[in-house]
């Protein structure tokens, strides 16, 4: 199946979810890096809905520490609830509340309650992210 034709039955499933009263399906975003594109399944929660909000953006990923990149955001996204702990996993896509940042894990990692999960990529995606440096990331 082709990126258009996913995009198009993606979306007549919310249409049909959101006709039918049932819950949407989780979207997928697209991640570029030096003109690849590799996409995130985002999961079905209202702070990963807030992030798609906010698209499109040119983020700047940097290393921090052995565990994630991490990227800020023009502006913090409007969060409110998150004081329970997570477990992250290679390739997690995670907001930090604190400091308003995205991280793409690349180990599994236990957060205390500072992290918010908003979707998962492959490994593909991963390796794409660890090799690429502190280039600039688009998510269209």
């Amino acid at each position: 199946m082709t990126a258009a034709q996913r995009v198009l039955v993606g979306a007549l499933c919310t249409v049909l979810a959101a006709a039918s009263g049932a819950s949407a399906m989780a979207d997928t975003l697209n991640l570029n890096i030096e003109g690849k594109t590799y996409q995130i399944e985002l999961n079905a929660s209202a702070e990963a809905q807030l992030l798609k909000a906010a698209l499109p953006l040119k983020l700047e990923f940097e290393d921090f520490g052995r565990n994630e990149r991490i990227a800020y955001l023009p502006h913090k996204l409007d969060i409110k609830s998150w004081k329970k702990p997570v477990e992250v996993k290679r390739g997690s896509l995670a907001y930090y509340v604190p400091w308003g940042n995205l991280c793409i894990f690349r180990v599994d990692y236990s957060s205390p309650n500072d992290l918010v999960l908003l979707g998962q990529m492959s490994e593909e995606a991963v390796r794409a992210v660890e090799e690429h440096g502190s280039g600039t990331l688009s998510l269209p």
